[in-house]
């Protein structure tokens, strides 16, 4: 019964998750399928598949509208988690009010 016991406890460590800050979870930025940045606190993965490309909200743009002219494969890009749009003056993710004149 202890053996049972014990194989099952290091089964459970070997498969669990290890407790973390959630870094992974924002995912990365491809090139040729290979993980080449980690996307930075504040942003998330964005990926087209091979659809059409919605661009990043800017102070510029905030409410950008999926680009129909033609379907884009395998891009991918760190935008920035709403509320926030990136500022193109600095490159930082602001809230909209934060935006530089």
């Amino acid at each position: 019964m202890k053996c049972v016991f014990v194989c099952l406890f290091l089964v459970g460590l070997t498969v669990a998750k290890p407790a973390g800050d959630g870094d992974n979870d924002r995912g990365c930025r491809y090139i040729l399928d290979r993980c080449v940045e980690k996307c930075p606190v504040g942003t998330h993965a964005y990926t087209t598949g091979c659809s059409y490309l919605t661009p990043e909200a800017t102070c510029a743009n905030p409410n950008p509208k999926q680009d129909t002219r033609g379907k884009l494969c395998d891009f991918s890009a760190c935008y920035c988690d709403a509320p926030t749009v990136r500022d193109e003056k600095t490159n930082q993710c602001v809230s909209l009010d934060k935006c530089s004149k």
